[in-house]
């Protein structure tokens, strides 16, 4: 005997239990009816109780929080980042890859032109040296007419631009003696002269200036000097100052050695008349060592260019008062070079 399918639809029905957060179900398809259970107990009247079927259907409703909107959002945003740093970091490689590529390509091409101009320039080297070509005779030298060949003679060839001259060494002799003879001295370089040069040493090993200003004494260098300058550039009677007696521009120079650790300072002046003019300074620092005067000196150095007119003076002056000077020769000096008139 068939017996045909029931179903039985279960609508409505409370879940409810004593224990928070349990629900049961009891299906009862057998002859006791007296059993106690726990939540909602459903009879099922069946002939045979070992063919029933169960089929539940559920809908579960997940209710989404602030949480799980927030935790999305991050992830998305995470997302998109990564995929931007990606595309950023590719495209830079891409860059780079293109770069590298077109300087390979730049050097292929120099290279390749590198061969074919070798390669064109040693083919014109070949053709040159199989190629035959006219090239005009070199120019022969010709006799001079008034050469006496019975007389063994010296010659020297004169260039005459597209001819050519043997001729008589001892006529090139009489035209460079006279050639020389035309030439005046005052046409020949400045360094061809003799310089006037006028230098002037101390003439005291130590020399103490006490109020005095002006530096002295000194006296003329022979060695050094050239010849005439005396009467050109002369030195005063208390040698403390010269004279310059031939105007023109002038180098001059000078140098004073102190026996002292003060700072110390002198000027170079020239005057004309009672209009003094400044031509130089020099000045030292302190000297800091512990050492003894004689052994802490210092020198003071200086040079310039003035042009002086006939009857300027020129003299050193200091600028403290009592100095020890150090006015020997190779340590103190000063000195004059004409340059021009």
């Amino acid at each position: 005997m068939m017996f045909e399918e029931r179903k039985v639809n279960i609508e409505g029905v409370p879940l409810n239990s004593a224990t928070a957060g349990a629900a049961n179900i009891f299906l009862n398809s057998g002859n006791n009816t007296k059993a106690k259970s726990d939540g909602t107990v459903i009879h099922l009247n069946t002939e045979k109780p070992t063919e029933v079927g169960v089929h539940i259907n559920t809908t579960l409703s997940i209710a989404s929080s602030k949480k799980i909107k927030l935790l999305f959002i991050l992830n998305f945003l995470l997302s998109v980042l990564c995929m931007v740093i990606s595309s950023s970091i590719a495209f830079y490689y891409w860059n780079e890859m293109i770069s590298m590529r077109r300087q390979l390509e730049t050097m292929r091409d120099q290279f390749v032109y590198q061969s074919v101009k070798d390669g064109h320039q040693d083919s014109i080297q070949q053709s040159a040296l199989t190629s035959v070509r006219s090239y005009k005779p070199e120019r022969e030298p010709r006799m001079d007419p008034s050469v006496d060949e019975s007389k063994p003679r010296r010659y020297y060839v004169e260039d005459l631009g597209e001819d050519m001259l043997l001729v008589d060494s001892s006529k090139k002799a009489e035209k460079t003696d006279k050639t020389d003879g035309d030439v005046p001295v005052s046409g020949l370089p400045i360094f061809q002269k003799e310089l006037l040069v006028a230098q002037f040493n101390g003439a005291m090993s130590e020399t103490h200036l006490g109020s005095k200003s002006i530096i002295g004494p000194w006296e003329r260098d022979v060695n050094v000097s050239s010849k005439g300058s005396e009467s050109k550039i002369e030195l005063h009677s208390d040698k403390d100052y010269v004279t310059i007696k031939e105007s023109g521009l002038y180098l001059v120079y000078a140098q004073i050695v102190y026996l002292s650790r003060a700072p110390n300072c002198y000027f170079l002046w020239a005057r004309q008349s009672s209009h003094p003019r400044l031509l130089s300074t020099c000045a030292t620092g302190d000297n800091t060592s512990n050492k003894n005067p004689k052994q802490a000196q210092m020198s003071c150095s200086v040079q310039t260019v003035a042009r002086f007119n006939t009857g300027d003076t020129v003299n050193l002056a200091q600028r403290e008062p009592n100095q020890i000077l150090w006015l020997r020769p190779g340590n103190s000096y000063f000195g004059f070079v004409k340059l021009s008139s």
